[in-house]
């Protein structure tokens, strides 16, 4: 237990939904160092879900991208934070909290910027050496908070379980069918595999009787789910995949994603959604030393994290070929392995 004895903590933590998620443990670290203190959140509109609800956070401040940061000082300055923790470093964020004279102001040390934070941790997020919930776990030093392999906490409800069951039996899977999660779409952050690559895999799971492919999506993802739909066409299966496009919100999907064998994706926020619910992972990382899984991959659950291997192009070696995709470096052959050796097959215990 640190010495400090903070009120109220502000943790900023701005970028995506995998982002967030991956700093779920500085929020229960912190509600388990000061259980007194009122935690708040600091995050965009677009993932602020993440973090709704959640027993460690007590109050929500969205980021509006448009406010001025005169504005957003006085914002901050209204809260009465005493510690400002900056997550996910940004200039806008570090000039507000000093000028709303937070007295803690926690980031790190090699920025321009990082003048302006009092309480600095000395590290390179861009050497990928470790793991980002590591990462994050670092800047709670200043405050005495030992260091922990915290695992994440996403709670499902019960009434969450009971919308998600609702909703796939409405589509054809009842409690008593197996059924695994196929996630194709991305962000853009990282390389992903073809959507081709992804019919395959889908196409060879539905051959599997006993088995559903449930495939989710978000609504900008339309058209990528159109591919995806007409290049299984051409396979004329009569197990066809159940489509949860834009339909859930995150929570749903995590309930979605719970009751799932496994989940397969790419490196994006909903594979960290099934991790945090404890789902077996297949994770297809890119060969890109920014993207890596050692800092990126799924965090506290069984996962099998396949990379592209025997590239013989430099440029594929290096995520950046023009000419070639690196990603095909993945065989359908060693997905379809990696999600069977974490399927229960009929008759066996859960």
């Amino acid at each position: 237990m640190s010495q400090l004895s903070p009120r109220h903590i502000l943790v900023s933590r701005t970028d995506k939904i995998g982002d967030l998620i991956l700093s779920l443990p500085v929020f229960q670290s912190l509600r388990k160092a000061f259980p007194k203190a009122r935690i708040t959140a600091l995050v965009s509109s677009y993932a602020k879900e993440v973090v709704q609800d959640h027993p460690a956070v007590d109050s929500i401040e969205v980021i509006d991208p448009h406010e001025g940061v005169g504005q957003l000082a006085e914002r901050l300055k209204n809260l009465n934070a005493d510690v400002f923790i900056s997550l996910y470093p940004r200039p806008k964020l570090a000039l507000a909290a000093w000028l709303a004279q937070i007295p803690i102001r926690i980031g790190t040390a090699f920025r321009w910027y990082s003048f302006m934070f009092n309480s600095k941790v000395r590290m390179h997020r861009h050497y990928g050496d470790r793991h980002e919930v590591e990462y994050n776990l670092r800047l709670l030093e200043p405050l005495g908070v030992k260091k922990t392999a915290a695992q994440i906490e996403w709670p499902v409800t019960a009434e969450q379980k009971n919308e998600a069951a609702g909703l796939l039996q409405s589509r054809g899977i009842d409690p008593r069918i197996r059924y695994v999660v196929v996630h194709p779409g991305h962000k853009g952050s990282a390389l992903n595999w073809s959507i081709y690559r992804y019919s395959e895999v889908i196409a060879r799971l539905c051959q599997e009787k006993y088995l559903k492919v449930v495939v989710t999506g978000s609504l900008e993802e339309t058209r990528l789910i159109a591919q995806l739909t007409s290049l299984l066409d051409f396979y004329k299966l009569k197990n066809k995949p159940v489509y949860l496009i834009g339909e859930c919100t995150l929570k749903q999907l995590a309930a979605v994603y719970q009751g799932a064998d496994c989940f397969l994706s790419g490196s994006t926020g909903t594979m960290h959604i099934a991790a945090a619910v404890g789902i077996p992972t297949v994770a297809l990382f890119c060969p890109i030393p920014e993207t890596t899984p050692v800092r990126w991959g799924p965090w506290g659950n069984k996962a099998v994290v396949l990379m592209p291997h025997d590239l013989k192009c430099v440029d594929c070696q290096r995520g950046k070929c023009k000419k070639h995709d690196p990603m095909d470096g993945i065989t359908e052959d060693e997905v379809y392995q990696a999600v069977m050796k974490f399927v229960r097959k009929p008759g066996a215990k859960a």
